[in-house]
């Protein structure tokens, strides 16, 4: 599967960066002793959800203190186990897209027509969710594999799906990152 980018040539990259910095920032607060992943969700420029990856919430985080996921757990004690894209349905963490799209629910916000913002490009399972809650386009930064060789057919449905979810007129693309990353100078709109 090829990955689309958004280049810096694109007019429309300014806004998109502007957007991936928030879940930059919303990143900063996952506490999971993989991947730290940050997403928000965006339509008519306002942020809809927000959401970083992590244990659900009053559960024991995924801290070497409060070894919150047994997974995580496992991946620290045995680096070289190879359980990298492995075990994923004993894994406690939510996330960070699908804990965006929680966190719209929650407050009744509706996303259908949004687009999705995550620092990381979402797995198999967040894909799903994300094309049957109707978000209209993914803009990632950095991209995601089925890891682990005992899972490599995973990638070919994943193309599937991401040709699936293109045909549909929806975006999904990696956003090209500058050598040096400037202050964001965009023009958003005026609070209402």
């Amino acid at each position: 599967m090829a990955v689309d980018a958004i280049e810096l040539t694109d007019p429309g990259w300014a806004r998109h960066d502007f957007y991936m910095r928030l879940a930059e920032v919303v990143e900063s607060g996952a506490k999971c002793l993989g991947s730290h992943v940050g997403a928000v969700i965006v339509r008519d420029d306002r942020v809809l959800g927000s959401g970083y990856n992590g244990t659900p919430a009053g559960y024991p985080n995924c801290t070497e203190t409060e070894r919150g996921c047994r997974r995580c757990a496992l991946r620290r004690e045995q680096p070289d186990a190879g359980l990298s894209g492995r075990l994923y349905d004993i894994c406690l963490c939510v996330h960070a897209e699908q804990n965006a799209m929680a966190t719209a629910a929650r407050f009744g916000v509706a996303i259908d027509g949004a687009i999705l913002y995550t620092t990381l490009q979402p797995c198999f399972n967040c894909l799903k969710e994300l094309m049957q809650v109707r978000l209209r386009g993914v803009v990632f930064l950095r991209e995601w594999q089925a890891g682990h060789p005992d899972y490599v057919w995973v990638a070919e449905e994943y193309g599937r799906l991401v040709d699936h979810y293109r045909s549909k007129g929806n975006v999904f693309a990696r956003l090209a990152q500058a050598e040096s990353r400037p202050a964001v100078q965009v023009e958003i709109g005026h609070p209402v």
